[in-house]
């Protein structure tokens, strides 16, 4: 796996952070950041960081927010496996 490009995983943060809101603590943040560096760092791919992004959400703050953080993602997700099957 190559590293993923930084505007994309900034992306990402900035839709999880924007649909959370104050719903979630800093160490939550955190730990999603921590993924989504893994991600930048090429140790997983978008899908499988939005997938962990989504199932953290969902068990921790609410089944709504990571539906919809999923929904705003998908584009993200679909460019990002597009660009590596070139």
């Amino acid at each position: 796996m190559s590293a993923a490009p930084q505007e994309r995983v900034d992306e990402v943060r900035s839709i999880v952070r924007d649909v959370l809101g104050n719903a979630a603590s800093k160490i939550f943040l955190g730990r999603i950041d921590a993924v989504l560096n893994d991600w930048a760092g090429g140790k997983m791919t978008a899908a499988h960081a939005c997938d962990k992004v989504q199932k953290m959400v969902g068990l921790f703050i609410g089944e709504d927010k990571a539906r919809h953080i999923g929904d705003r993602c998908a584009m993200i997700v679909m460019r990002e496996s597009a660009s590596q099957n070139k």
